[in-house]
């Protein structure tokens, strides 16, 4: 937690924000293999399929108001040696920060707690929303993976950014949203 929001848990509760937030065109536009329209079973689907990742190689989250513990979006990082994370939010949280708040709390989290070592990030091409929440973040862009995931009928250009440990000690590089924490809440 950092103030403005918390990590938790995904739950049951957050079916109907979830289906509400996957129905939004933009969401379902920049995320692969999204269903669409994104009904209910999808979200119950989607909530059990994270309740059983691994702790040790996959953590999913909600990114949740630290007020009112309101469902602002997810975020899941997968760990190891390289890791990877992404994240959604809801089209009423977005412009408020709580892409990059919740991206500084899990990256430096999976870097500081869990030894990750290199951090990817991909975003498409035409996000640039996300893009600039990457680059907030401390993630430095490193080009553009080309055919890079199927995407509806074909597949697609992805642009990739990566946060490694010496990026968080480089002077000048510290995000501008928000202060690093040390883990997220309830993970």
């Amino acid at each position: 937690m950092d103030g403005v929001v918390r990590l938790r848990p995904l739950g049951a509760a957050d079916a109907p924000a979830i289906v509400q937030a996957c129905n939004d065109p933009d969401t379902a536009r920049f995320i692969p293999g999204m269903p669409s329209p994104y009904s209910s079973s999808h979200a119950r689907g989607y909530l059990e399929s994270v309740g059983g990742f691994d702790p040790n190689e996959r953590v999913a989250l909600a990114i949740a108001d630290a007020t009112t513990d309101d469902l602002l979006g997810a975020i899941e990082v997968r760990l190891g040696e390289a890791g990877s994370i992404g994240y959604w939010v809801a089209p009423s949280a977005r412009g408020r920060s709580v892409a990059t708040r919740a991206l500084v709390l899990l990256s430096r989290w999976a870097i500081h707690e869990r030894g990750v070592e290199r951090l990817e990030l991909t975003t498409h091409p035409d996000n640039v929303a996300s893009q600039r929440v990457a680059e907030k973040a401390g993630f430095v862009r490193e080009g553009v993976l080309r055919a890079h995931i199927r995407f509806g009928e074909g597949r697609r250009d992805s642009v990739i950014f990566s946060l490694l440990p010496r990026d968080l000690a480089t002077p000048g590089r510290a995000p501008a949203a928000v202060e690093p924490a040390r883990r997220p809440a309830g993970g």
